[in-house]
């Protein structure tokens, strides 16, 4: 494997600070130490704005100023904004007291602009959320997103159909809802379109084996499309195993681009408008 100092940079493709990065977990371990860095390679690679995903209160009361300061702090400051939700992962460590505050922060933090990621994970049996746990959990976030008006931002592995249907059931047609994440066909990107809603492509979607996944780019209008890390994970070819971070999110542009015969600019600007129109930023 190449050393990280002979791998392409993403400051290299020369993208303009118009970018986005929909989906990230800055305050990993991973990444906490290195914020000002992280957001300093952000905006010298084109990304303009971070959203960030608190996922249990101690972090979010941990880390929401650091996150904030790190950000303000860059050379070319970054915007930030914040998601707030209970992954499907942490309704083990779920209770009332949980819930009143996410349910508190998502209403009177300005910087919470989204509801999630929520939703669906069956992908694990042993030492996971039971799916029985999941579900209702899943249906009060959603209907929190709707009392407050915030769009959501959905998790959903190995779970298309019990997703659909519970969204469905609530009445999420067209609400503001983003699929994080998005590894499906373009049938199932044909599905999620047809509902209104938009979709994200991270790392994952630049491997090899994921074809499938790069071929349902073509099923998403442009106007639909966000770019996204997970980081401090998935990162996108060539960066493959090592940590990931805001910055990367320019190669995942750079593939998709060349798999639509697109403009890479062209391409990063459109996804990053969509996500500052989606989150309200």
């Amino acid at each position: 494997m190449p050393s990280k100092k002979s791998l392409p940079q993403p400051q290299s493709l020369d993208l303009p600070f118009t970018g986005a990065d929909s989906h990230a977990h800055l305050d990993d371990p991973a990444l906490l130490p290195d914020l000002p860095e992280v957001f300093s390679r952000a905006a010298g690679s084109g990304v303009s704005l971070i959203v960030h995903m608190f996922l249990l209160h101690d972090r979010y009361a941990a880390n929401r100023q650091a996150l904030l300061d790190a950000a303000a702090g860059c050379p070319r400051p970054v915007d930030l904004c914040f998601a707030r939700g209970l992954h499907p992962e942490d309704i083990l460590h779920a209770d009332e007291e949980e819930w009143e505050r996410l349910a508190w922060a998502a209403e009177h933090d300005p910087k919470v602009c989204a509801v999630g990621e929520i939703g669906l994970d069956y992908h694990y049996e042993e030492g996971y959320s039971p799916h029985a746990m999941q579900e209702p959990w899943f249906r009060r976030q959603l209907r929190l997103a709707k009392k407050l008006g915030k769009p959501v931002v959905i998790h959903s592995r190995d779970a298309w159909e019990r997703t659909f249907a519970i969204l469905d059931e609530e009445g999420m047609r067209g609400w503001p809802l983003l699929w994080h994440c998005f590894g499906g066909s373009a049938g199932h990107a044909e599905r999620i379109i047809a509902c209104g809603w938009h979709i994200a492509l991270g790392g994952a979607a630049t491997y090899k084996a994921n074809q499938s996944v790069r071929e349902a780019v073509r099923s998403i209008p442009l106007d639909k499309l966000m770019l996204e890390t997970d980081c401090p994970y998935l990162a996108p070819m060539p960066w493959r195993g090592r940590r990931n971070e805001p910055a990367l999110t320019a190669f995942t542009a750079a593939c998709l681009a060349g798999e639509l015969g697109m403009d890479p600019a062209e391409l990063w600007t459109a996804a990053g408008d969509n996500a500052r129109r989606f989150f309200g930023v």
